[in-house]
């Protein structure tokens, strides 16, 4: 502080204002009376003013006294706050998680996210809809924290597989001729797919997937959200390749299509929680031992 002048000094005019005492005030501040004069003195000569004044018999606060007394109180009550804000960071007990996802892992979400609000901290929850490849570049610049996110190839990060999602074949519900992939080159209907700038690894396996089939459809429809897409094939104007993790916020009235499986190997991929463990991030530690005890792991693998 300016001056030299130290939170143990301001504790000291607090004590000293409310007893009104130089021994009783001594005591409560488990100090000599010698002592704590001297940090009265020392907090006067920087301020440049008496804080008190004194009698043989009593101390009392001197007009500037009294001024500063709430100015001095709500600077050491900001210290304080400060310190403990401080002490809850280092514990990983505060502070703010930045997590990425996709909307592959909303369900998982919705079940982890409650097990974390319940830590005895205060923690400030940001989430950032992005896709997987998004996610890793966040995670390595520290965008974000934690990302839940498709397994990649990326090496450097530490990943967590906590479930699966996969590709299928949506058709519309009154087309029963079509039952799978084969079936799209011989039907009049188009078929939806995902741009690249949707999601590159869900275009990529579904190139794979096509190629692998040899499927040729009468034409394709390029999309870039998952509602439009499903909204077209209920309206039974195509067919489409789409992660099943998208068709759980609709209702069964809703569906008004059939799913296929499609067995590929490109048609399945391991969903879960990534970090890339550089630095210190207390906030991330125990979010990330949350997941472990609520899956009743030891360690992160």
């Amino acid at each position: 502080m300016v001056g030299n002048m130290n939170m143990e000094h301001l504790r000291a005019f607090l004590c000293l204002a409310e007893r009104g005492n130089f021994s009783d005030a001594a005591r409560d501040m488990g100090m000599s009376q010698p002592s704590l004069s001297k940090k009265i003195r020392r907090l006067e000569d920087v301020l440049g003013a008496d804080l008190f004044m004194r009698t043989t018999h009593q101390t009392s606060l001197s007009a500037f006294g009294r001024n500063f007394l709430d100015e001095a109180r709500n600077l050491l009550d900001h210290s304080n706050r400060v310190m403990e804000r401080g002490q809850k960071l280092a514990r990983g007990r505060a502070g703010t998680i930045r997590i990425g996802f996709t909307f592959s892992v909303m369900d998982l979400l919705t079940t982890i996210l409650p097990q974390f609000s319940e830590n005895d901290g205060r923690f400030d929850i940001v989430l950032e809809d992005m896709s997987s490849g998004e996610q890793e570049h966040a995670l390595k610049t520290g965008q974000i924290d934690v990302g839940f996110m498709r397994h990649g190839r990326n090496e450097e990060l530490n990943f967590l597989s906590l479930t699966h999602d996969n590709l299928v074949l949506l058709v519309p519900r009154d087309r029963h001729d079509i039952v799978g992939l084969a079936d799209i080159s011989s039907s009049n209907l188009p078929l939806v797919r995902f741009k690249k700038t949707f999601s590159y690894g869900i275009y990529d396996r579904t190139e794979q997937i096509l190629n692998a089939s040899l499927v040729q459809p009468a034409y394709t429809l390029w999309f870039n959200e998952s509602l439009s897409v499903i909204q077209v094939v209920c309206s039974g104007l195509a067919c489409a390749i789409i992660h099943r993790s998208s068709l759980s916020i609709l209702s069964e009235t809703e569906k008004n299509f059939t799913v296929h499986e499609i067995r590929h190997p490109s048609a399945r991929w391991e969903v879960g929680m990534a970090t890339y463990d550089v630095g210190i991030n207390p906030a991330r530690d125990i979010f990330r031992q949350k997941i472990f005890s609520y899956y009743n792991l030891e360690k992160f693998v």
